[in-house]
């Protein structure tokens, strides 16, 4: 069994040392400019915080998403890395994870039939590319929770629901407590991914059963509102989804701001327009 790491899932929070501190900005930089050895040593450094629990997942996928941006450069950069450092876990995972950033941008979010089809077929290779970098990311460093997270990403925009389950599993064996592995999840068996609200309602209650917070149980059920209400906007029926969205808000609200800005868009925007939600309408 791997070793489980301890760290906050509460959204948004950000526990000291300085996330800023361990990975800065610059890192990117840092990698075009031939600085192998910092970004080896930073990465190095922000997992070991996160398995002390002094870092949160949210500092893990924020402090790699300096590899999310399409750059020749950075990619020439990233090849760089692993060659001289071809032992380094984190210098794979950046990889996996900026060719995952290419396919996922490349397919967007509109549904298959409307997606096409050289689109999805560059989605496949980068997919591809990704999943390889992040086995062997995994192969170095079994504790890898980001990129168990990275990879139920993939399955979600492949329709892969055994590789979607056992990347759940693998997160939560990581970290117990997570929010955005289950997340990601949530969003998977939404109907636009396939999936269906009885799905959600399965998937929530057994997360009940796990124990896990109640605070992130409602997360998750504000995930399920908020898709319900995009669909009966798509169907013309807006009063409809004014009522899911209106019960979607009130359960973000220990998430914050963030939580409202990455998984309720759709809420946000009904909830300006038509100003109901008082101060969660921000």
């Amino acid at each position: 069994m791997r070793v489980l790491v301890v760290a906050s899932a509460l959204i948004g929070l950000t526990t000291c040392p300085s996330i800023a501190d361990i990975v800065p900005a610059s890192t990117a930089a840092q990698l075009k400019n031939g600085r192998l050895e910092a970004a080896e040593q930073a990465f190095s450094a922000l997992q070991s915080s996160f398995e002390q629990g002094r870092s949160t997942e949210f500092d893990l996928l924020d402090s790699y998403k300096v590899f999310y941006k399409e750059d020749a450069a950075l990619a020439a950069a990233l090849d760089e890395w692993i060659d001289a450092y071809p032992q380094s876990s984190y210098a794979y995972l950046a990889r996996g994870v900026y060719y995952r950033k290419r396919g996922e941008e490349r397919r967007g979010t509109n549904y298959v039939a409307k997606t096409p089809r050289a689109d999805l077929a560059y989605m496949s290779s980068m997919f591809q590319k990704a999943k390889l970098d992040l086995a062997k990311s995994l192969q170095l460093n079994n504790r890898s929770y980001i990129a168990e997270l990275h990879l139920l990403n993939i399955a979600q925009f492949e329709g892969d629901v055994l590789a979607a389950r056992q990347a759940l599993s693998n997160a939560t064996d990581l970290l117990p407590s997570n929010f955005l592995a289950r997340a990601c999840y949530t969003v998977s068996l939404t109907p636009r991914w396939g999936g269906s609200y009885a799905q959600i309602d399965a998937f929530i209650a057994r997360c009940r059963s796990q124990g896990v917070a109640e605070e992130t149980l409602a997360l998750l059920q504000a995930i399920k509102l908020e898709d319900q209400g995009h669909r009966a906007e798509e169907l013309g029926r807006t009063e409809e989804a004014m009522a899911f969205y209106k019960r979607a808000l009130p359960l973000s609200r220990s998430g914050g701001p963030r939580f409202r800005r990455d998984y309720l868009q759709d809420t946000m925007r009904f909830c300006r327009h038509y100003q109901f939600g008082g101060a969660d309408c921000s």
